[in-house]
């Protein structure tokens, strides 16, 4: 059996939704039947019968947006705060301080997404003045 992995599929078009939904309430239908008719399967032809039964519509469903950040407005400002009262303070500490109900995971991801790097042991903002090196200078 081979599976295939379709990535980044389009929602069926509102002229195909119509005429499921049609087939379905004004044929009368069953939906393996509306699923041969129209070469699709049937558990998205379910779907789409089931969303026009439950709301009323048949416009798709929104597309997932991700997570919301968990740290937002005042967390995400006490926390920048935090980070640069405390310089050196560890992602368990920051953490700690926080109040948010999270992982040190995403402390560190929010203070990544803010700007901040780890540097000999203390969170700093990069410096865009500072001298870089390249990988391949000798050391000595």
């Amino acid at each position: 059996m081979v599976h295939v992995i379709i990535l980044g599929m389009r929602p069926t078009s509102l002229d195909l939704r119509q005429r499921i939904v049609e087939a379905r309430h004004q044929d009368g239908l069953s939906l393996g039947q509306i699923a041969r008719r129209f070469k699709m399967p049937r558990g998205t032809v379910q779907n789409i019968v089931e969303r026009y039964r439950d709301a009323g519509t048949i416009e798709p469903r929104p597309a997932n947006a991700g997570r919301h950040a968990v740290f937002q407005g005042k967390a995400l400002r006490r926390l920048e705060q935090d980070v640069l009262r405390h310089p050196d303070a560890t992602l368990a500490e920051l953490l700690e301080r926080s109040g948010v109900a999270t992982s040190a995971v995403t402390v560190h991801n929010t203070l990544k997404r803010l700007g901040f790097t780890r540097k000999k042991k203390r969170y700093v903002r990069p410096n865009s003045n500072a001298p870089r090196s390249s990988p391949s200078a000798g050391r000595g």
